[in-house]
């Protein structure tokens, strides 16, 4: 009864707790799944897999083996899956007597061909399949029902709904019998249903949690209590409740379930769409926190998952309010009313990952947190797919790790939050708005423009510049995109474009920390016995902002080896046209082992990336599910909000306010840029008004009379260096780009966050 198909054992008919994994393509997707949960230890009533080919007559060799009734159920190969399910297309024969069960196969292969199969399949764009057919003891049961791990409306995962009816579950697909309603609380742990099934919901939310666990999604059990047990019949992943297709990079994480996501930060360092190299990176440096998916994607763009964040904060013990308060100042204002959904999180899980993160680890000291000579020419040496690939495992890979958990190690950004609410307690939100601009020193970001000044007089060389800067610009964090220093011509274009500007920085950063020196003397006359106190919290604020900027630098240097690492694969491999970088780095390295198959993937994922790139920006916050396609065919889109469910009926709103960034009254020309590239148009003495500034935008401050952003807070990147250079700026605002046009007249308060357009 056994044949050898290729590489695979084929085994006609098996039972289901002998099925290997060699045998599990035969096994079709319900099949597949009572596999799983077979091995999970979950109680699964014992029975076959009859496979797709197989003739009907091995049924009559495991017939002295049966007793009682069965439950004779399809399994197509491509049924139960995460883009679907299949479910009820297929035919199903319960409390099947053994005698009987040759004919329920039959007629449970037979519906392979209904209509209702092949509607479904035309509307899913899948081909129907060959079907395995599951013969499974029959318990007779008192109560059978489904349970949803999240809503599969709005995805929430907070709460398990349920229901269930007395007798066979048919009668609750098919709408037959009267289904009782209940409801697991997922945060409290706690039932609300029917008291007649209360001695059953222990145990079946137990055995939930743990399902949920295994897929790692949100799944549909169907269950049944049977002599007063309860029974798990089959789990599928809930297709409503999905991120998408990896497989074709066809992403919306707002879809996976009901969560608030902002671009705030986030657009400040992915100004256009993540391929998908970059965004597989991503993923693995988001599971090293233990917060999987905490940047997710629209469509190729990027958003901070706040919910994700939240979650992860009240696994350990602390209340909603309160973790939505300490991360309030990296996500920005969220409109009235609107509150951050959170779901349960293991905490040990969290713990333990980021406790192993930080742990110091064995750095390889040939190879510094840089893009320096050493590593680069390791790589140019690489001259086969195999020295690629054994690079990556001995060398690469633990560079990378290595590299993280040093960005990573003593960094304690908390000052960031903590600091500016207790000097405002202690002077008042003005005067310490002026004690915190000015105070940092020189940051990172800040140092492509200094340090340019410094080249042209001599007190740097060329070569400094490069190592100090040639990695900073506007998509920095996008593999794709070259880096400066790939550039002949840096810095020397950049260096001839800011002398003809003008602009001195250096005195404007003079100026800068003259204005904080006054300030602090402000502060000691006003309240001289707190002037130590105020000098320990500035320096504590300072050394933050030296963390975060750290941070990102280091960051960005891991990519700087990435991506001449990848240039180097595409050269060997005969890679062009940029498609090395619309694979995920697992694809890659399996292209390195040998399977060329990968590079299939290319074409289509480059024309859905193509696609990505027409789309404008997306709202700044989405709460709940997001279609982008709906959302740009509504003529009266938002682009600062979006909710699920709630169609704000209001006009317009046509006031401008956010985030006080830096302080400062200033009145002029606005000019609009949304992109870097046309950030060249801006003359001195406007005011830059753009969706989200970066680094890259750093060399263009100083001809601005002040910053205006769609997104940000007040730690966002054109807050800080706007305050340290002294430009007034407003950030956060969310219709900056909408309301206000190039050539209004506006006055910018930078204080209190408003900006008014003058008739």
């Amino acid at each position: 009864m056994k044949r050898e198909v290729g590489s695979n054992l084929y085994i006609p008919i098996c039972q289901i707790k002998d099925v290997t994994d060699m045998m599990l393509p035969y096994c079709g997707g319900k099949g597949a799944s009572l596999v799983k949960l077979k091995r999970a230890g979950l109680p699964v009533p014992d029975g076959y897999i009859l496979a797709p080919d197989a003739d009907i007559e091995v049924i009559s060799g495991i017939k002295d083996r049966l007793k009682g009734t069965y439950a004779v159920r399809s399994s197509a190969l491509n049924e139960d899956g995460e883009h679907a399910s299949f479910a009820g297309a297929y035919e199903t024969v319960t409390d099947v007597r053994v005698e009987d069960i040759e004919e329920a196969v039959k007629k449970v292969r037979a519906s392979a061909g209904d209509k209702r199969v092949e509607s479904y399949a035309r509307e899913q764009g899948v081909a129907p399949d060959k079907i395995a057919v599951v013969i499974q003891e029959f318990v007779k049961p008192e109560y059978a029902g489904v349970v949803f791990t999240s809503d599969p409306i709005t995805g929430s995962s907070a709460r398990m709904t349920g229901n269930y009816v007395r007798g066979e579950g048919e009668l609750l697909v098919s709408g037959m019998g009267d289904a009782a309603e209940f409801v697991f609380d997922a945060r409290k742990n706690r039932y609300d249903g029917p008291d007649e099934f209360k001695r059953y919901a222990g145990k079946l939310y137990k055995y939930c949690k743990k399902i949920k666990d295994l897929w790692d999604c949100a799944v549909d059990i169907e269950w049944a209590v049977s002599g007063g047990r309860v029974y798990i019949l089959q789990a599928r992943p809930i297709t409503t409740v999905s991120r998408g297709s990896e497989d074709k990079y066809m992403l919306n994480g707002t879809h996976a379930g009901e969560f608030l996501m902002t671009r705030t930060n986030v657009g400040e360092i992915f100004g256009m769409p993540v391929s998908p190299v970059t965004y597989s990176i991503q993923e693995k440096i988001c599971d090293s926190v233990a917060m999987p998916h905490f940047i997710d994607n629209i469509y190729g763009q990027a958003y901070l998952n706040v919910s994700v964040v939240a979650s992860s904060i009240v696994s350990l013990g602390v209340s909603d309010k309160k973790a939505v308060k300490l991360i309030k100042d990296i996500v920005g204002r969220l409109p009235e009313g609107v509150t951050v959904p959170i779901y349960p999180v293991r905490g040990s899980k969290t713990i333990g990952k980021v406790i192993a993160l930080l742990r110091p680890k064995k750095t390889n000291k040939d190879m510094g947190l840089d893009y320096s000579p050493v590593i680069f020419s390791k790589i140019d040496a690489l001259t086969t797919r195999e020295e690629l690939k054994a690079f990556w495992d001995d060398e690469m890979l633990p560079y990378i790790m290595s590299s993280l958990a040093e960005v990573f190690k003593g960094v304690n950004i908390t000052g960031l939050f903590t600091v500016k609410n207790k000097v405002e307690k202690m002077c008042g939100p003005d005067l310490a708005n002026r004690l915190l601009s000015g105070c940092a020193g020189i940051i990172d970001s800040m140092k492509p423009l200094l340090w340019l000044e410094d080249l042209n007089e001599g007190r740097i060389t060329r070569e400094q510049y490069l190592e100090e800067c040639g990695h900073r610009h506007s998509n920095e964090m996008e593999l794709m995109m070259p880096f400066p220093y790939e550039d002949p011509t840096f810095p020397e274009e950049r260096l001839k474009s800011h002398m003809a500007s003008g602009v001195n920085v250096h005195k404007m950063k003079e100026e800068s920390q003259a204005r904080f020196a006054d300030a602090l003397k402000e502060f000691d006359s006003l309240y001289p016995r707190r002037s130590n106190k105020i000098r320990k919290a500035l320096s504590k604020y300072a050394k933050a902002n030296d963390d975060r900027e750290r941070v990102r630098n280091k960051g960005v240097r891991i990519f700087c080896a990435l991506r001449k690492y990848l240039l180097r694969i595409a050269e060997v491999m005969d890679i062009g046209n940029d498609g090395i970088f619309m694979l995920y780095i697992d694809e890659i390295l399996k292209m390195l082992s040998g399977d060329d198959s990968v590079l299939d993937k290319i074409p289509p994922r480059r024309e859905l990336y193509d696609r990505y790139l027409e789309y404008p920006n997306f709202p700044n916050i989405i709460v709940g599910r997001f279609d982008p396609d709906e959302w740009v065919k509504d003529q009266d889109r938002r682009n600062d909000f979006y909710s699920f469910g709630l169609r704000d009926e209001s006009p317009a709103d046509n006031d401008v306010k956010g985030f006080p960034g830096a302080a400062g009254v200033v009145t002029g020309k606005v000019r609009v840029v949304t992109d870097v590239e046309d950030a060249a148009y801006l003359e001195k003495g406007e005011i830059l008004v753009t969706c989200a500034t970066n680094i890259g935008w750093t060399v263009y401050f100083p001809l601005a009379a002040a910053i205006v952003t769609d997104i940000g807070a007040p730690l966002s990147h054109a807050a800080i260096v706007a305050r340290e250079f002294g430009i007034p700026a407003v950030v956060g605002c969310g219709n900056a780009t909408t309301v206000l046009k190039t050539g209004d007249t506006v006055t910018v308060n930078g204080a209190a966050g408003t900006v008014t357009i003058l008739e």
